[in-house]
């Protein structure tokens, strides 16, 4: 059994990360920034809890270091030690040009990925060195490689900078670290904040930007058995500076080879396909 803090995870993927590691009789503590979102998440992952798994979580936001060792320190409180740490909590805004990009929304998007993850990292490796073992992951996204995507100026570059900083991080503990040090790319995921921006697209803008998510999208109920299962695996093994991902180059280039085949609308039961 593992004891496993993850960071945003009230919904989303986070939430979904949660729900496959009860499953499977991890002990997880979630966060995330609304008191009644974490009651509800709560409530449900205590439902799917199996094999004596204990759930519990606390608010946080990212952007507080103070909040982030709070949570660190109510999860070794209750459990005792933290085997893994996900830094998952984030924002996304897409689909815009600087200048459409609000300043607020730059804001925020700088504070949840890239300070976040600083912080999640500054406490968490501190906290596995103290007990002498520990796995951080933190997630990347679209742009991390230095990929231009148009409409993701804002978002790629603070995944850029999340990537420069865990590469960074991962060479300063050095291979012989007790703490390890990993990254997850998760893949475009259908998440409550993804159909709030679809929502809120005219109707032509949308039937432009649903047909590449539908080709390379997944939901969350996917992608997050498999990638609990090689974080669980990455774990097991010891190692360190390995990055998972959902969607490689090959998967995305066969998926667009055969989209003319296999069409998806993975918004149909949201009632969201497009105009």
């Amino acid at each position: 059994m593992k004891n496993v803090v993850i960071t945003g995870s009230t919904k989303g993927i986070g939430y979904g990360y949660a729900h496959e590691f009860v499953r499977r009789g991890h002990n997880v503590f979630i966060t995330g920034r609304g008191a009644d979102d974490l009651t509800k998440a709560l409530n449900s992952l205590s439902k799917d809890a199996a094999n004596g798994a204990r759930v519990a979580g606390a608010p946080c936001d990212v952007a507080d270091v103070n909040q982030v060792q709070a949570a660190w320190d109510q999860t070794t409180a209750m459990f005792g030690k933290i085997d893994i740490w996900i830094n998952n909590a984030g924002f996304a805004r897409t689909g815009v040009t600087l200048l459409q990009l609000a300043p607020d929304e730059m804001k925020t998007m700088i504070e949840s990925n890239v300070i976040g993850t600083i912080n999640g990292s500054q406490v968490a490796v501190r906290g596995m060195q103290a007990q002498n073992h520990g796995t951080l992951f933190n997630t990347l996204g679209g742009g991390h490689d230095g990929r231009v995507i148009p409409g993701m100026i804002g978002y790629g570059t603070t995944k850029r900078a999340v990537r420069y900083f865990t590469d960074s991080l991962i060479k300063e503990l050095g291979k012989d670290s007790a703490v390890k040090v990993c990254m997850i790319s998760p893949g475009v995921n259908i998440t409550e904040g993804m159909l709030r921006e679809v929502q809120a697209m005219p109707p032509a803008e949308r039937k432009k930007a649903l047909w590449p998510i539908n080709v390379m999208g997944d939901y969350v109920e996917t992608t997050t058995p498999w990638l609990v299962d090689q974080m669980l695996a990455t774990v097991a093994a010891g190692e360190s500076g390995k990055h998972i991902a959902w969607l490689t180059g090959g998967k995305i280039a066969g998926r667009f080879l055969t989209a003319g085949f296999k069409k998806r609308d993975l918004f149909a039961r949201y009632g969201l396909s497009p105009a």
